[in-house]
């Protein structure tokens, strides 16, 4: 029997951590906090909490964690707030588990400070120091080789295999709307083609929304979640965060968005370098490419987290909102 998915009893977690870590058993508290593209369990300790990502998305090996824990430690080495990971006994980040698919890597993260920021209650001054955040960021990446183990953001891993996915979808989805999706994947190819030549290109968090962004009681910012990160364009990377997909074309999102990229702007503009055109592919080309990646890989790799009635509803929310974006923006 051919095993997808297993899920790592928490007990089992803990004893991982003391024997990895040194962390104590006695006292202590492991429970699975979070099951998505990864399975992330928080161990806690008194005051102490630290959370162990178990990596799931195809792909991803030991070297390829190894890369994000140097990347996480850069930005932190720079002055930025971030979820830092946390070495083994040994010195090394990635801790290899043996389950019943085989290897999967994991690596231990420090908690992050505050809460996610929150989409509703964001006001322009919080979402301009997200901007300097940002412009902050992608200058300390710059420091990095080009050589390091992680993806790239790019249509060859974006639109390809979630185009593949979808169509091998539609077998057994009679409503979805291949050709409008095809459509929409050749037109992003060739605006891409077209226009992307002289955009800033670099190390990129790849998954940059309000969620992946802690704000304490005192306004610190802090970033966590870097496992997407890859190298792309830096458009791309701002997309997630001023795209606010899920509300669609009415006025009133529309408004907002528009409000949003400006307070966003004062801050990256700071010391960042977008030029007005790649600002304008936020809407145009990176929130659709980022959507066609969602509704096809991203959806795909968490079949066996959702299974297929909710993905099927997501993506076909998604296709609905989608029609409504491109309808507006191209």
């Amino acid at each position: 029997m051919h095993i997808v998915r297993s899920t790592i009893a928490a007990e089992d977690i803990l004893q991982l951590l003391t024997r990895d870590y040194g962390y104590p058993q006695e006292g202590a508290m492991t429970m699975l906090e979070y099951r998505g593209v990864n399975d992330v369990y928080r161990y806690s300790h008194g005051d102490l909490s630290v959370f162990l990502k178990v990596y799931a998305r195809p792909g991803v090996d030991g070297d390829a964690v190894e890369a994000e824990a140097e990347i996480v430690n850069t930005l932190q080495r720079s002055g930025l707030s971030v979820a830092a990971p946390i070495p083994m006994l040994n010195g090394r980040y990635a801790l290899q588990l043996e389950t019943p698919e085989g290897p999967r890597p994991a690596a231990l993260f420090s908690e992050a400070e505050g809460a996610p920021c929150d989409n509703e209650t964001l006001d322009d001054a919080q979402t301009t120091a997200i901007g300097a955040l940002f412009a902050a960021m992608h200058t300390a990446l710059d420091a990095l080789p080009a050589s390091l183990k992680r993806w790239r953001l790019d249509e060859a891993t974006f639109l390809d295999p979630s185009l593949e996915l979808l169509e091998a979808y539609s077998r057994f989805d009679r409503q979805l709307d291949l050709p409008f999706l095809r459509a929409v994947v050749g037109e992003l190819k060739a605006r891409l083609r077209a226009q992307s030549g002289s955009w800033n290109w670099g190390l990129c968090h790849g998954d940059l929304y309000t969620g992946n962004i802690h704000r304490n009681s005192q306004g610190k910012l802090t970033l966590l979640d870097f496992d997407f990160c890859g190298y792309g364009w830096r458009a791309y990377d701002i997309a997630s965060f001023l795209g606010i997909f899920g509300g669609g074309v009415r006025p009133e999102s529309l408004a907002r968005r528009d409000r949003r990229r400006e307070a966003f702007l004062r801050g990256y503009e700071r010391t960042g370098n977008l030029s007005a055109a790649e600002i304008e592919a936020v809407t145009t080309i990176f929130v659709p490419f980022r959507r066609i990646f969602n509704i096809g890989y991203l959806y795909y790799i968490l079949l066996y987290v959702w299974g297929n009635r909710l993905r099927h509803e997501q993506i076909h929310q998604d296709l609905r909102l989608l029609k409504e974006w491109v309808g507006y923006y191209w």
